[in-house]
């Protein structure tokens, strides 16, 4: 018998998982007591790549000794102040177990326990409950180290847990209740993902297993997008797993990745292997967006929701969010899948690469990853790769007061530089430098009428390129309107508005417009049209648009049957809910009140819009490149004159002007063609 009594305790010993079915390991938040063992021998042998990251950590303003702190007694007061101080928490706590320096644990207790007396009531305001779990999640994680400091008195950290019992896991656990009385879907991933990761943390500096179970069951089988298979929805093939927010933009996608990779690591540290959870649908859905925002193609599925969002289209496919290296987020993915378990990670891995030695962005994710995860330097060596190769394929392209430039990627790069020059072959100056993996820019410090010519040097820590082969390219100012083509001011407006045209970026007009808006019963805006009859398809790409006005401010493409205010008419455009929203507006009847279809949903500058009319229907689309279109909605059925106008509108919802132009503008149809 006593046998087998000591098999088994022998067994829970060795088997973790089956050990934390009993009890909680601590320190074990984010970081067990191995892991920071491991960062503090490694920083005092000066080893490369953890004293990069740390000495990055050393300079943050947060990780100060003499930060100080502003305790509300509602911490939703300014749930973003609450964050502030809860990463001060964390990283003057790392830096004490670390350094060995106890300035930096008081000042981490000061922070805690200012919290902890000060908080008396479950936090509310704007976004409260919901992303308090962003807040909650780190100060439990900073507790969690603070704890092996002898000097945090048990009175105060009872205090402490307190607070996170008291007050703060009924609103994480409210948000994942109710939703705020949302459909289930309102809300995005990183909603839930920050509150369960809150009551896993909680679970575990509090040791609760009620809440830690809680936490784990809702990632598994929850009915929001938390939920690990809601959270990443779409699979693709090879290792590839599409994130729920890809279509709404790249900095929401990877903050809600890394924040899931934080919720396994705490999991992990107990013994449970989440980040395993369902064949590695982590790292699927880690491996996608990597690749994206290395610029490289991906697979994508439209994504919708209960509000009728319709991603049609992978986020940001043509701005500068893809590929900016914001989020501190890579290392604890890499060296979890690829070190420690070995398996094949290539865009993970070169993402780990060109953010190394990883340092602190965002206080949604704690960062310095490579100081906190990096399990062994010959997986991760600094700098991983030699001086980048001089980037490819070069295009500038002119338009009006501005220049694009773009480029091939360059795979092991970190950030460019763009040089220029007003003479053939240079001398160049160097106008711009930047971190990031996106091969764009936009060239507006510019003369209209000049050539300028261009080189790029790809950058990355151990160095700079050669330069690229030049590109040139010549901006335009606008002049008169093409013939055929006028000005009007549609319905009242407060200020005049105006166009011109230049023949660059295949044809380009600049517009600028006030008015009340484009939809209800009448339109308020500026107009530049043609006049025309039959069938026609009215094409144009929304190359870039200035935001002044008010929640009536629409710009895109029209078509109406007269220049009147109530005409019947038709539009694609962007503007509504926050001026990213697509919207297909559609006035059937002189007078009648327009109807809108929403668009995509997450819509950014450059954008293409399309206005089809074929007999007596109406077709709108989008498109993010011009060659791949999703229609919008169903065909309107209309009964217009033979005669009619298309063209393009600007409207701002108040006095003040804005201005969009457009370029690729064509319009074709049985009579004309340009």
């Amino acid at each position: 018998m006593n046998q087998i009594k000591y098999g088994l305790i022998f067994l829970l010993l060795l088997n973790p998982l089956v050990a934390a079915a009993q009890n909680f390991i601590h320190p074990g938040g984010l970081h067990s007591r191995v892991d920071l063992d491991r960062m503090k021998t490694q920083v005092a042998a000066g080893a490369h790549p953890w004293i990069d990251s740390w000495t990055a950590l050393t300079q943050h303003p947060k990780a100060q000794h003499t930060y100080t702190p502003a305790p509300q007694p509602n911490m939703g007061v300014s749930r973003q102040r609450a964050s502030a101080d809860a990463v001060a928490a964390y990283l003057n706590a790392l830096r004490w177990y670390i350094s060995g320096d106890t300035a930096y644990a008081a000042c981490s207790r000061k922070i805690l326990n200012a919290w902890a007396y000060t908080v008396n009531q479950v936090p509310s305001g704007q976004d409260i409950p919901g992303l308090m779990g962003i807040a909650t999640y780190e100060f439990a994680v900073a507790g969690e180290i603070l704890r092996l400091y002898p000097n945090w008195s048990p009175a105060d950290f009872q205090q402490f847990k307190n607070m996170m019992t008291n007050y703060l896991y009924p609103n994480c656990h409210d948000f994942l209740t109710r939703h705020n009385n949302t459909c289930i879907t309102h809300y995005w991933a990183n909603w839930d993902i920050c509150n369960i990761t809150a009551i896993l943390a909680i679970g575990v500096l509090c040791d609760d297993r009620d809440k830690y179970n809680e936490a784990v069951t809702y990632f598994k089988s929850g009915a929001g997008n938390g939920n690990i298979t809601k959270a990443i929805p779409f699979l693709h093939p090879g290792g590839l797993a599409q994130w729920q927010e890809t279509g709404r933009d790249q900095e929401h996608a990877l903050l809600g990745i890394g924040m899931l990779a934080t919720f396994c690591q705490i999991a992990w540290n107990q013994g449970q292997d989440l980040y395993g959870y369902d064949n590695n649908r982590l790292l699927a859905g880690a491996e996608y967006t990597a690749k994206y925002n290395l610029w490289k193609e991906v697979p994508y599925t439209t994504y919708n929701n209960c509000d009728e969002v319709m991603n049609y289209w992978a986020s940001e496919q043509n701005s500068f969010g893809r590929g900016r290296l914001q989020r501190p987020i890579w290392e604890m993915i890499y060296n979890h899948y690829v070190v420690r378990k070995g398996l094949n990670a290539p865009y993970v891995k070169a993402m780990a690469e060109v953010n190394r030695p990883e340092g602190y962005a965002h206080d949604d994710n704690l960062g310095f990853g490579t100081l906190c995860y990096t399990l062994n330097a010959a997986a991760s060596p600094y700098p991983a790769a030699p001086a980048p190769a001089a980037p490819a394929g070069l295009q500038a392209t002119a338009s009006v007061g501005k220049v694009w430039l773009k480029w091939n990627p360059v795979a092991t790069a970190n950030g460019y530089e763009v040089l220029r020059a007003t003479t053939n072959g240079g001398p160049y100056t160097t106008i711009a430098s930047y971190k990031g993996t996106n091969p764009l820019y936009e060239d507006g410090a510019i003369t209209n009428g000049t050539r300028y010519y261009y080189v790029i040097k790809a950058v990355n820590q151990a160095g700079s390129s050669q330069q690229s082969a030049q590109a040139n390219a010549t901006p335009a100012a606008t002049g008169a309107l093409p013939a055929g083509w006028a000005v009007a001011n549609i319905g009242t407006v407060a200020t005049a508005g105006s166009a011109g045209y230049a023949n660059v970026s295949n044809g380009t007009f600049v517009v600028s417009g006030s008015g009340a808006g484009v939809g209800g019963t009448a339109d308020g805006a500026s107009y530049v049209y043609k006049k025309i009859s039959g069938d026609v398809t009215l094409t144009a790409r929304l190359a870039a648009a200035t935001w002044h006005g008010g929640g009536g401010q629409k710009t895109g493409i029209m078509i109406r049957e007269s220049l009147a205010a109530d005409a019947v008419s038709f539009s694609m455009t962007s503007g509504d809910g926050g001026v990213r929203e697509a919207r297909f507006g559609s006035r059937t009847t002189t007078g009648g009140k327009m109807n809108f279809t929403t668009g995509n949903a997450y819509t950014r500058t450059p954008t293409w819009f399309r206005l089809q009319k074929s007999g007596n229907t109406i077709t709108a689309y989008q498109s993010t490149d011009g060659r791949t279109w999703f229609a919008i909605g169903t065909p309107v059925a209309v009964s217009m004159a033979a005669d009619y106008y298309v063209g393009m509108a600007v409207s701002s919802g108040n006095a003040n002007l804005n201005t969009a132009t457009f370029d690729s503008v064509t319009v074709v149809n049985r009579f004309t063609r340009k």
